[in-house]
């Protein structure tokens, strides 16, 4: 049965770990907490890493949720502007407003990761590939069985698998 970490089970874990994180010398650390500097070592190199990752996650999921909170302040200043323009009929700034609108959907989208901008490329039009395609088909011509597995993997892209 695999021995447990002292820290992980120690009562005073959150406060080794921050030691840790301050800049406290391990040493100082495991004597202050009555526990080994192996222990100290041992729980900083196989748990701290996994926590430093989820705490860092938790700090850009909170700066995202406060950046979107501050877009969608700023869309609905947008629209409230639009709603008086158009009340007013000054077209000009109701036009203004609609392109700010969508400039905020935009961002929203992109920042919510609804939106992706990433450009695609379809390979299987690509010039060159249709070119190495036509070669390998080409080159197992001796071979029928060969040939036509070969065709249908490239038409259905399984890479080979049926």
């Amino acid at each position: 049965m695999p021995q447990s970490c002292t820290v992980c089970s120690h009562e005073s874990r959150d406060a080794i770990e921050d030691a840790f994180i301050t800049g406290t010398p391990k040493r100082r650390i495991a004597s202050h907490y009555g526990v080994s500097e192996r222990a100290v070592r041992y729980h900083l190199r196989e748990h701290l890493p996994a926590l430093l990752a989820l705490a860092r996650d938790a700090e850009q999921a909170a700066r995202a949720d406060s950046l979107l909170d501050r877009i969608e302040a700023l869309h609905a200043r947008t629209l409230t502007i639009l709603k008086a323009a158009e009340k007013t009929h000054q077209y000009r700034t109701a036009l203004a407003a609609i392109r700010e609108a969508r400039g905020n959907l935009e961002l929203i989208g992109e920042v919510t990761k609804e939106l992706n901008r990433a450009p695609t490329l379809n390979l299987s039009l690509h010039p060159e590939y249709v070119e190495v395609r036509t070669l390998i088909v080409e080159a197992l011509a001796p071979y029928p069985e060969a040939k036509d597995a070969v065709a249908r993997a490239l038409e259905n892209g399984t890479g080979g698998a049926d």
